[in-house]
């Protein structure tokens, strides 16, 4: 056994690399594989320690490094962020707390760290104005095999795979010969891969040529509205471009134009280019309706009636002067929402049974990838292809499957991303049962506690 001394030394390492580990895969690039390995060393120091209250403030070091990326992408735009950093590495370190109380057996220390994290995720996701944002799962959307579970349990599906696999090498490493630390490991991420490997395996839908259109320098209020029949025109010269390609949908980003309160209306140009061409347009807006002022997505189809959808989630603080808007708006087999939509993904099952859904939206730049592959994942979960068309961010298409069919920076001057995206399924079994894998893990937290305290006074009357 190591001396005080040395515990201490070994969990202030531990927590460093840890924290490394999750600040480079949780939300900031490529390398949310990492995530599957990112706590071990702090978990290693959780299940040989001593001294709790020490360790939770070296997991909320680790938690709060492992929300460098949206510290780094909101700070200077909401400041709220450095909060809800904070919040989310005290969960962090709750979480290990907890499975450190139940670290008696190998496979309920596994089991709790996993459900902990997948289900204290779910509950703030429930009250939080950001949805799921900033959930663990979120790291595995490159892990293809592991991103299928999204299909099944949703993110807290994902979560929880996410955490169990860590969590599982930690026990193995440490107690080799348990078979219950093997078994709560490798059973859930045996079953998690062969899932993923059959899911990857099923044969693509039809394809549909999609075209993405944007232009940074034309992002959201930064042009005048008498501006507004200049731009437009240059977006339906971009769409006429198109016809040789024959997309069938052309789609441009969120709140591009304004509409109403004087502004100068370009809402005809847009019908008459898809009348024109036969490419249906889905053009984002900031616009007024009935006397309120609403983000919204208007799909002109040819020689059909104008389709209107209305973002339904706002960015807190910086939208708040915007209405939300009523439900979904599914048009045949294609759905439409709008940036912020995708961080809910109770709502997004509002579109289970569409096979694509059209995404007009605006990022932050920094948070491109992060807010991008947010939204991939909501297309797993209920079964649709999704074509992503961002200001300050990434253009997307992507798979029922969360494969990147084609993805592109926006930039300042005219960008286009043409491919041809193959539909999804429709609806998965997540879109079915919603989140009862949620309310699964949060229903085995309370027995793993329960069995905890049981076991602590049986032993106490024992003794006695």
């Amino acid at each position: 056994m190591m001396d005080r001394l040395g515990e201490r030394r070994w969990g202030v390492l531990a927590a460093l690399i840890s924290g490394g580990l999750l600040a480079v895969s949780r939300d900031t690039g490529h390398w949310g594989a990492l995530v599957l390995v990112a706590p071990v060393p702090l978990l290693l120091h959780t299940l040989t320690t001593r001294h709790g209250l020490s360790l939770f403030g070296l997991a909320f070091v680790a938690g709060l490094m492992g929300e460098a990326g949206p510290m780094l992408f909101y700070g200077k735009v909401l400041p709220l962020i450095y909060a809800i950093a904070a919040f989310q590495a005290l969960l962090f370190a709750a979480t290990v707390l907890f499975a450190r109380w139940l670290r008696a057996t190998s496979w309920q220390f596994v089991l709790g760290y996993a459900s902990m994290t997948a289900g204290s995720e779910y509950l703030v996701s429930l009250v939080s104005p950001n949805g799921s944002f900033g959930a663990l799962g979120y790291a595995l959307v490159d892990v293809l095999p592991l991103l299928q579970v999204a299909s099944v349990g949703g993110v807290p599906g994902l979560s929880s795979i996410a955490a169990v696999i860590p969590a599982g090498l930690a026990v193995v490493i440490l107690y080799p010969k348990q078979i219950g630390g093997w078994l709560a490991w490798g059973t859930p991420t045996v079953a998690a891969l062969v899932y993923g490997v059959v899911a990857l395996a099923q044969p693509q839908g039809q394809n549909v040529r999609i075209a993405l259109l944007s232009n940074d320098h034309h992002a959201g209020w930064r042009f005048k509205s008498v501006e507004a029949p200049a731009i437009a025109r240059q977006y339906a010269d971009e769409i006429r471009a198109l016809s040789p390609d024959r997309p069938a949908y052309a789609v441009l980003p969120e709140k591009i134009f304004v509409e109403g309160k004087g502004a100068a209306s370009v809402a005809p140009m847009f019908q008459a280019v898809a009348d024109e061409t036969g490419i249906a347009v889905v053009v984002g807006y900031d616009e007024f309706i009935d006397g309120r002022q609403v983000n919204s997505a208007r799909l002109y189809a040819p020689g059909k009636p104008v389709k209107t959808y209305l973002k339904r989630r706002m960015v807190p603080g910086l939208e708040r002067e915007f209405s939300p808007g009523p439900g979904p708006l599914i048009v045949g087999d294609t759905g439409i929402a709008i940036c912020k939509d995708m961080d809910f993904a109770p709502m997004i099952r509002g579109y289970g049974g569409a096979k694509l859904l059209l995404a007009p939206a605006w990022d932050f730049r920094g948070d491109a990838r992060l807010h991008g592959r947010m939204a991939v994942v909501r297309g797993v979960e209920n079964g649709f292809a999704l074509a992503r068309s961002a200001s300050e961010g990434l253009m997307t298409l992507s798979d029922a499957k969360g494969r990147i069919i084609a993805d592109q920076p926006s930039a300042d001057g005219p960008r286009k991303l043409v491919g041809d995206l193959p539909l999804g399924p429709g609806a998965t079994l997540y879109s079915r049962i919603g989140d009862l894998f949620a309310w699964l893990t949060l229903g085995l937290c309370a027995v793993l506690s329960l069995g905890r305290v049981f076991r602590a006074g049986w032993r106490t009357a024992s003794r006695g």
